[in-house]
């Protein structure tokens, strides 16, 4: 088997596990949109909340308690925004994993080219060599 067919089998694999990390890329990509997309409606709920809050004549008890619901959203809010945060963080390490696929994949890549470009080298070498003795004889045939 050429070095060359041999460094294919090593791109193939190189590429699967390329498209493996890619897809945890996207994965995880989805999962930073849809944690940010939560907080956005945590936070549009808690607004909203707080508008009411100013339009509304509350006794004394009921603006407890409506505190009390506020301050759990803000809670929920600032837990949301730790979630956002490790999912970017997550995000970012897919991120990176895909980059060093992706050079480790276009290296073997570049070395499988190289072997092919070496093996036409050589076949062209050979090849001429034959033209050189085919010649050479020729040569001699016609002499005699």
């Amino acid at each position: 088997m050429k070095k060359s067919a041999r460094m294919q089998v090593l791109v193939n694999l190189a590429q699967r596990e390329e498209d493996k990390v890619s897809e945890l890329v996207a994965n995880e990509r989805k999962k930073v949109d849809l944690d940010k997309q939560k907080l956005q409606d945590l936070k549009s709920y808690a607004e909203q909340y707080d508008q009411e809050r100013n339009l509304l004549g509350m006794s004394s008890h009921l603006a407890v308690n409506y505190q009390h619901f506020v301050d759990r959203l803000q809670q929920a809010i600032h837990q949301q925004e730790g979630q956002v945060s490790r999912s970017e963080q997550q995000y970012n390490m897919a991120m990176r994993r895909w980059q060093a696929a992706r050079a480790k994949t276009k290296g073997m890549d570049w070395l499988k080219d190289k072997s092919i470009g070496e093996e036409e080298r050589v076949e062209e070498k050979l090849e001429q060599a034959r033209n050189d003795e085919f010649a050479t004889r020729k040569f001699f045939d016609n002499n005699r």
